[in-house]
């Protein structure tokens, strides 16, 4: 004679939904725990121009002051994601909230680099109309009178 095993009780198959519920919104996720919006650039990247008027001294300064917050703003990305990745593995869905967490440092990170990029272009073109007007005075002090 073959038996069945008998069937958990639609309780405890409740108790064991609810657990499961409970755990993965227990504790937050790297994604909310760290909040993404409140994290995203301050400065999108087509409003990071040099201000007006700059002698190449002071361009040079202004270039560096930007690179440097750019530097830092990137190792707190990269400080969240790995604050983020060992409460990750507290979790029950791991992989979920390690996916949210890279997902993250990602964007911010693609956001820096974008950043970077108008830099340099503005560092080529600073450079570009600096070479210009040395060879306009050169053209001027030649030229007959």
């Amino acid at each position: 004679m073959h038996r069945t095993p008998p069937r958990p009780a639609l309780s405890a198959l409740a108790l064991l939904a609810a657990w499961l519920a409970a755990a993965c919104t227990a504790a937050p996720s790297a994604h909310t725990a760290t909040g993404a919006a409140a994290h995203a650039p301050a400065t999108p990247p087509a409003a990071i121009t040099a201000p007006a008027g700059l002698d190449d001294a002071a361009f040079a300064a202004w270039l560096a002051s930007e690179r440097a917050r750019i530097a830092t703003t990137r190792a707190a990305a990269n400080q969240r994601f790995a604050d983020a990745e060992p409460a990750c593995w507290q979790r029950f869905a791991v992989n979920d909230c390690l996916h949210r967490a890279r997902v993250e440092r990602r964007q911010a990170l693609a956001a820096l680099r974008q950043q970077e990029l108008a830099l340099n272009a503005q560092e080529r073109r600073h450079a570009a109309d600096a070479r210009l007007r040395q060879m306009e005075g050169k053209t001027n002090a030649t030229a007959p009178r």
